[in-house]
C-alpha cells in the first residue's frame, strides 16, 4: 500500500504573502528615516520579501508540504504575540528601555516551563540587563538609530 502524497502548505504560501506585504511596507516606510536609521528596516524588510518570494517559487513547484502540528500550548503562543504587539505600541510612550524590559519579563514567565528558582531568577535578570543593554547601546550610539 502506497503512502498518501503530503498536501502542499498552502497556509505557508498565504504567510508568505503576508510577509512580503511586511517586508515592502518596511521598505516604502524606510524611505522616510535617515540613511543610517533605514539600514536595519531595509534589510529586514528586503529579507523578508525574498524569502517570501523564495518559499512562492518552491510552492509552485511542490516541493513544500504542510508541517505537523506543534506540540505545546496555542494560549502561550499567542501570549507572545500579544506581548510583541503590545511592546510595539508601548515603545513611543514608554520609550525602549523600560518597554522592552516589561516585555522581556512577560516572555519569560510565557515561555519559562519550568520551576523558578533563585538562580534561574538572577540568571534571567542578569542575561536580560545585558541583552537589553546591548542592544540600546548597538542601536542608540553604534547605528545611531532613534529610540524613543
Amino acid at each position: 500500500m502506497s503512502e498518501p502524497t503530503p498536501r502542499r502548505d498552502t497556509p505557508g504560501a498565504i504567510g508568505s504573502v503576508l510577509l512580503i506585504g511586511a517586508g515592502v511596507a518596511a521598505l516604502i516606510f524606510s524611505s522616510e528615516f535617515s540613511d543610517l536609521g533605514a539600514v536595519f528596516p531595509r534589510a529586514i524588510g528586503g529579507l523578508l520579501v525574498a524569502m517570501g518570494v523564495l518559499y512562492l517559487v518552491f510552492y509552485a513547484l511542490g516541493r513544500t508540504q504542510r508541517a505537523a502540528p506543534a506540540a505545546g500550548s496555542n494560549l502561550r503562543r499567542a501570549g507572545v504575540a500579544v506581548v510583541m504587539l503590545a511592546w510595539a505600541f508601548a515603545l513611543p510612550a514608554m520609550g525602549f528601555l523600560a518597554s522592552s524590559a516589561i516585555a522581556f519579563v512577560l516572555l519569560l514567565m510565557l515561555a519559562n516551563h519550568e520551576r523558578w528558582t533563585m538562580r534561574t531568577v538572577l540568571l534571567y535578570g542578569a542575561t536580560g540587563v545585558l541583552v537589553l543593554g546591548g542592544l540600546y547601546a548597538l542601536f542608540k550610539h553604534a547605528l545611531q538609530v532613534p529610540l524613543p
